[in-house]
């Protein structure tokens, strides 16, 4: 693999992008079960035309939108980089800046304007105002984020955790707008304006916020020998996070308790390396984003339980390729 490749799959922070993609496909299973048609749809034929043209438009702007925000972020970070991470693309010369922002900027506008223009060229009757709102929310956090970030601690946090909230949103929404409902006949086969902001939704995407400003907060330390004096919130706050899907499913199934052990083993070895390896802790964290999803989609059965597994050993595997962060 050339060096120039290397760095530009480790600025694009490929590595996440499982994550990001675990993090839609619980947006997704949640608002197709909270509707009783989509849930009897889904069951029928999961791999409908519906859901396969929903989950490559999920994951195509999805993946522009993170991979554009990375770039972007690495764009503004290039003063702050010089100084204290020279070894990063763009202080190295491997990339120069006009690269980065000539990569970044089109990818999310690509993602911005997919993200309303092809749900509407799809579905006749979705509404504008439907997408618009959900799209210009993750875009302007995004943006923001990777412009101010390293401005203040007060700043970067919430906007880093709001980022992860606003993606939820999004796919959210736009899963939403692919559900196509026959009232006469409860088959999915004509528009209706679902709603997706619900209490399930709201639940999960704040919990994947407080889990990555928590991660975050040890991110930002990477650069410097300063001891992690809030470990034990830290600690607290990441275990106790998935038991937040108590307040949408009042009963623990097997497969969520499964789940949760999963996720707290794997928490206890990130933790390990807290004091000798930040970035090693951080990485793990970042892998962990899709244990905390089964967390929340075992509730629907042990497939999704599997595939979050597997998509949390694909985010591991392009670790060896690319940093994560």
């Amino acid at each position: 693999m050339s060096a120039k490749l290397k760095a530009l799959l480790a600025t694009g922070r490929v590595s996440n992008l499982p994550t990001v993609w675990c993090n839609c496909l619980v947006a997704v299973l949640i608002i197709f079960h909270s509707s009783e048609t989509g849930y009897q749809e889904l069951v029928r034929q999961p791999w409908s035309l519906l859901l396969t043209q929903l989950a490559i438009f999920l994951v195509f702007i999805s993946s522009f939108f993170y991979i554009g925000g990375c770039f972007m972020g690495d764009y503004y970070d290039k003063e702050f980089d010089a100084k204290h991470k020279p070894e990063r693309p763009i202080p190295s010369g491997v990339l120069s800046a006009n690269i980065v922002i000539g990569i970044g900027f089109p990818l999310m506008l690509i993602a911005c304007l997919g993200g309303v223009i092809i749900p509407h060229m799809l579905i006749d009757k979705v509404s504008l105002n439907h997408l618009l709102f959900p799209v210009l929310l993750l875009f302007l956090t995004i943006q923001n984020y990777s412009r101010y970030h390293k401005k203040s601690l007060f700043i970067g946090l919430p906007l880093i955790g709001l980022c992860r909230f606003s993606l939820i949103i999004f796919a959210a929404s736009s899963t939403a707008a692919f559900m196509i409902i026959d009232t006469g006949t409860g088959v999915l086969t004509r528009y209706h304006s679902g709603s997706y902001f619900i209490l399930p939704i709201i639940i999960y995407a704040a919990a994947v916020c407080i889990y990555t400003i928590a991660f975050a907060s040890v991110a930002r330390t990477e650069s410097s020998d300063s001891p992690i004096t809030w470990r034990n919130l830290l600690r607290y706050t990441m275990l106790t996070l998935p038991l937040t899907v108590l307040f949408t499913n009042q009963s623990l199934q097997v497969e969520t308790i499964t789940a949760l052990v999963i996720y707290a083993l794997w928490l206890s070895y990130a933790f390990s390396f807290l004091s000798k390896n930040k970035g090693n802790y951080v990485s793990k964290c970042l892998a962990g984003f899709c244990l905390l999803d089964a967390c929340f989609l075992a509730q629907f059965g042990w497939i999704w339980v599997v595939i979050c597994l597997i998509l949390f050993l694909l985010a591991l595997a392009l670790q060896k390729i690319a940093p994560a962060t």
